[in-house]
């Protein structure tokens, strides 16, 4: 697969050109690692100059990233979500057409804290379900998800979660909770990635994470559930409609 080099395009170009190719046949699948720079330049028979300008600016162009003390892999495509869109994991996932799943981190009774019970609107100390998941996007990690429930409203609720693929569908079915299309807040700020954060979302730390903490309400207006989501910047756009 050696370049051109009797072609007016430049080999670092040639290069940048193939891997993108090989990207879209799949040959280097989305997070995927590529190979190093030896094996680059051995492959296409070009100087390492070359190849570190190409990698360069297909970093630049956020087609690669690189993660230290791993390699160069193929970076995912961002996916768009509306910002104030209220639908939980699951059915957003199927409206993407993207294959989902989930490992519960922690699911545990807690008593809420002053923060947790001024959100959920309830008396400091009451019970409260901690849920805490880490999403996936095909396979790969998309998000960590911490969600806090009063369970003086949803009594028993631990033992449903694992029934139903959605939390969403719990609260329909078990507990009858009616969910507005339009019926939460949210705060979106960004933060660096913690050692932990940094384990389960595949990053490193200090890469920035999008961090949004929600509140949904029902119908009366009487908080739901409060949760805080966190994403990789790279892995998301957030669409405002007005």
């Amino acid at each position: 697969m050696k370049l051109n080099n009797s072609s007016s395009l430049p080999l670092y170009e040639q290069l940048l050109k193939n891997i993108k190719d090989e990207i879209e046949k799949n040959v280097y699948q989305t997070g995927e690692k590529i190979p190093n720079e030896i094996e680059l330049c051995d492959i296409y028979g070009v100087s390492r100059i070359t190849v570190r300008r190409a990698i360069q600016e297909l970093v630049e162009e956020g087609i690669l990233e690189r993660k230290q003390g791993k390699g160069t892999f193929v970076s995912r495509k961002k996916v768009a979500r509306e910002l104030i869109a209220v639908e939980g994991f699951s059915d957003f996932s199927k409206q993407q057409g993207i294959n989902s799943s989930k490992k519960v981190l922690a699911c545990e009774e807690i008593k809420a804290s002053k923060k947790v019970a001024d959100a959920l609107q309830i008396e400091i100390d009451s019970p409260v379900l901690k849920l805490s998941r880490l999403m996936f996007f095909d396979d790969q990690p998309f998000t960590i998800d911490i969600a806090h429930y009063s369970l003086d409203r949803f009594p028993k609720l631990m033992e449903c979660i694992f029934d139903y693929e959605s939390t969403y569908d719990v609260l329909k079915n078990i507990y009858h909770v009616n969910i507005p299309s339009s019926s939460s807040t949210k705060i979106l700020t960004a933060i660096p990635a913690t050692g932990m954060e940094a384990e389960y979302l595949d990053c490193e730390i200090g890469d920035m994470l999008f961090n949004i903490d929600k509140t949904v309400f029902d119908e009366q207006g009487i908080p739901i559930h409060i949760s805080t989501f966190k994403v990789p910047t790279t892995h998301i756009a957030f669409t405002i409609s007005t």
